[in-house]
């Protein structure tokens, strides 16, 4: 056989061994179970409030009537519960207990943009909750004394203010 040929034989079957391997790869693999061990999730509770039965003004502790220039103040006291590693909690007014809260004002009352009525809470001395305990919210409605002349607010309900939802919302633990 000529060199030419025995190259070509050889070229041919290095090609089919080639094409012939294509799907196939040879490796070795293992895998085993791991032993998740145990971890469970934490919880977040918060108990019923119980806030004083008036608003207060400064020293005027028992406001029953609100008008516009008045920043009126209640606290609110409660329990919260939290267990987790890395756990905190932001407790503020529900957004939309909010909104028609301070609807009820607002809406009988259209004003400049700064004259309505501005509804907040926070924890009493500010922050973050980090353990689980007694807690303490302040709540204020503020209702600033505006320019515009307009007793549409007179007489305004305010009952609005009873529907006003305290939330705990668990912090960002690694933000």
């Amino acid at each position: 056989m000529k060199k030419s040929t025995k190259g070509a034989v050889a070229a041919g079957a290095a090609a089919v061994l080639l094409l012939g391997g294509v799907g196939s790869l040879a490796y070795w693999s293992d895998s085993t179970e791991v032993d998740g061990g145990t971890v469970e999730a934490g919880s977040l509770t918060l108990s019923d409030m119980t806030c004083e039965s008036t608003w207060s003004e400064g020293a005027d502790a028992d406001v029953q009537l609100i008008v516009p220039g008045d920043t009126v103040t209640k606290e609110c006291t409660g329990n919260i519960t939290m267990t987790g590693d890395h756990i905190s909690a932001d407790v503020t007014l529900d957004a939309t207990s909010v909104e028609t809260a301070e609807e009820a004002f607002n809406d009988a009352a259209p004003g400049t943009p700064g004259d309505e009525v501005v509804i907040t809470a926070e924890l009493t001395g500010g922050g973050t909750v980090s353990t689980s305990g007694p807690i303490s919210v302040t709540i204020t409605v503020d209702w600033p004394y505006g320019t515009v002349a307009d007793n549409d607010a007179q007489g305004v309900s305010t009952t609005a203010l009873d529907d006003l939802v305290i939330q705990a919302v668990q912090a960002n633990p690694h933000p």
